[in-house]
């Protein structure tokens, strides 16, 4: 008679902890998640994303509100249809909320990865040269390095990726930007490759450091499995950009 009054009471227990009502936080995470929903001329409608900024905002449960809002801020303006104006103040928006909050939460590596995408989309707004001159791609160096000593496995190896790109994509301007290797794109890029394969952005600029130093048998083959690739429901933007930028690569160079 215990057992079964236990057992009826374990089973209340569990349906009235299913019933509770989802968080603020909880709905904005569901709409994040659901950001790529609807596409249209490879770009996200913003309508999810407009409702978890809002209920992010609305939130008091730090620092995932916090990450909650700067995502999102990266969201909406690198993949949905806004103007140039907006894209470049939603990033703003994101860089003032991240520093305020990297005093607040100073070892928080989500924080800190954010900042610094934030801080590089906004950078890739101007041109390179300036942008190299006013210290804005020095300033992306520091913020990354910050990330990945914080966290080198957020966001997919995202800190790691972005200053490996950096690395190889960026030119060498003398006495202005003369940091820019291959060396150091080999390691970095190696690093977040290992760490998250699936990642088409890891796996693209990976293959291309390899083309690039010359190993073409081993960037061939990492070609190829990109290219083969089918896009991941909630990075569906983002996957669909690399591995074309992967096809298009592999039949330019090989």
């Amino acid at each position: 008679m215990h057992c079964i009054k236990f057992l009826l009471f374990v089973s209340i227990l569990l349906s009235t902890v299913k019933a509770l009502p989802q968080s603020t936080l909880e709905k904005a995470d569901q709409l994040f998640e659901e950001r790529c929903e609807v596409i249209q001329d490879e770009k996200a409608s913003s309508e999810n994303i407009d409702k978890a900024i809002n209920l992010y905002s609305q939130s008091t449960e730090e620092p995932e509100r916090t990450i909650g809002l700067l995502k999102s801020y990266e969201f909406k303006a690198s993949w949905t249809k806004v103007s140039e104006e907006e894209k470049r103040a939603l990033y703003e928006k994101a860089i003032e909320l991240a520093k305020t909050k990297s005093v607040q939460f100073p070892d928080n590596g989500a924080i800190a990865y954010w900042h610094v995408a934030n801080y590089a989309r906004w950078g890739d707004l101007i041109d390179i040269t300036e942008a190299a001159q006013e210290g804005v791609i020095d300033e992306i160096k520091k913020l990354a390095e910050k990330a990945i000593n914080l966290d080198k496995t957020y966001n997919q190896a995202g800190a790691l990726r972005l200053l490996g790109g950096i690395h190889l994509e960026a030119p060498t301007i003398p006495l202005i930007l003369t940091w820019p290797s291959n060396e150091k794109a080999k390691q970095l890029l190696t690093e977040a490759y290992r760490i998250a394969p699936q990642h088409p952005a890891n796996a693209y600029l990976y293959a291309k450091m390899l083309h690039i130093v010359g190993n073409d048998k081993k960037s061939n083959t990492i070609f190829q499995e990109l290219i083969e690739r089918e896009e991941r429901k909630h990075y569906f933007l983002v996957d669909q950009k690399y591995i074309q930028k992967g096809k298009d690569y592999y039949e330019e160079n090989f």
